[in-house]
């Protein structure tokens, strides 16, 4: 415990020391209020994502509890200067994210639910806390994807979550034997935002281009987030000569078809790098366009290892994986899982440009029909499609409470 400490006290900022004072002065306010609430017989529960977003399996949850168990003591966290905030301020009860109120609600709640490993005021004071049993609440893990990679940071003894939420078999025999929770913490439910992912007929003229995050090129502590040698990397330079590959611009031209390139939000911050000759090409961001109606509305996706392929798929549409750097990948940032691509996929597994571009335009040329064999991994893989989702997990966190 303490040589992790020690080594993670690098990365400790003037705001994580402050935090503890804050947590002082918070707490016998929040366990003054955790008592009005026994007396009053009410279930506390606090729902978040990350601190500016009301889009992803949080806001479905908070959506669908206010709707339909308006009874219910539940309140959501966000930064309310967000251009989020204006879709879930009119369900009420929304609190500022790390605000004072956000402690002490955070405090006192009886259940936290969050789509992130933290979810909370202070992410490394609260890990301290709570994964060493300082302080103990019951916590909710939403997922932001669903797990087809291994995540050590996700492991039980890194997080200590009371309920970890799955939406196939195997991904919970993944999630039990490899990260070590308890049989009673994982429960399948299907991801909340699933609900709302419409199977039908969609935009012809709309690619999706949405690959995950590289961590040793995004996180906040790597040089390449503060300098220009970004544009020397090969993730910028697959990409940037994919979205102006000339067989494909001609195409999607000639098709008038639109091609979205949405990076993973912690690569965002690289955007105003990329940039396309042809106007058919657009490079988006969460502050642009709604992911969810992108993923609805996209006929074709072309990732690489993102879980997001799961969300597409469910909606039983081709998808594309192009793993240019597989063993870096592999070696840097996240060990193969369950989900094996080759073997499991949902699309085929390509790794250079051409291949990467001739099968786009087989699709649309297809008509962006879905192989049999995908089809059938498809099928075989989700375990509910009703969308009920929601209403499983309310009932899951019922309870606990």
């Amino acid at each position: 415990m303490f040589e992790k400490i020690r080594t993670s006290w690098k990365y400790v900022k003037f705001k994580d020391l402050f935090a503890i004072f804050i947590f002082i002065v918070a707490l016998p306010f929040a366990l003054f209020f955790k008592l009005i609430n026994k007396i009053k017989k009410r279930t506390l529960y606090l729902i978040c994502e990350s601190p500016d977003t009301a889009r992803d399996n949080g806001y479905h949850l908070y959506k669908f509890i206010r709707e339909n168990y308006p009874q219910e003591y539940c309140f959501y966290a966000i930064n309310k200067k967000g251009s989020d905030f204006k879709r879930i301020e009119k369900y009420d009860n929304i609190i500022e994210y790390n605000s004072f109120k956000h402690w002490v609600y955070y405090l006192a709640a009886n259940i936290n639910i969050s789509t992130q490993k933290s979810g909370n005021p202070n992410p490394p004071l609260f890990y301290v806390l709570q994964v060493y049993g300082i302080w103990k609440n019951k916590r909710v893990f939403l997922q932001h994807g669903m797990v087809i990679n291994d995540a050590p940071w996700l492991y039980y003894k890194e997080t200590k979550f009371r309920l970890f939420l799955c939406s196939g078999n195997e991904e919970i025999k993944f999630v039990q034997k490899k990260f070590g929770y308890p049989k009673e913490n994982i429960v399948l439910t299907g991801l909340a935002r699933y609900d709302k992912l419409e199977i039908k007929n969609p935009n012809s003229k709309q690619i999706l281009l949405m690959p995950t995050w590289r961590e040793w090129i995004g996180t906040e502590t790597n040089i390449l987030n503060k300098t220009d040698k970004f544009i020397d990397t090969l993730y910028y330079k697959k990409y940037q000569s994919l979205i102006n590959n000339s067989k494909l611009l001609k195409y999607l031209e000639i098709q008038n078809i639109k091609l979205y390139f949405y990076p993973h939000l912690n690569m965002q911050k690289f955007n105003d790098k990329f940039g396309s000759n042809s106007k058919n090409v657009k490079i988006v961001s969460n502050e642009d366009i709604d992911i969810q109606e992108l993923l609805i509305s996209s006929s074709l996706m072309i990732t690489d290892y993102s879980s997001v392929c799961m969300d597409f798929s469910y909606m039983r549409k081709p998808v594309i994986y192009y793993q240019f750097d597989q063993d870096e990948f592999r070696k840097k940032q996240y060990d193969e899982g369950y989900f094996k691509y080759n073997k499991n996929g949902f699309g085929d597994c390509l790794y250079t440009e051409n291949e990467v571009v001739d099968k786009i335009i087989e699709y649309v040329e297809n008509n962006y029909k879905l192989e049999e064999k995908y089809d059938r991994r498809i099928e075989n893989f989700y375990t509910y499609k009703d969308k009920n989702n929601c209403e499983r997990i309310y009932k899951e966190i019922l309870k606990i409470r």
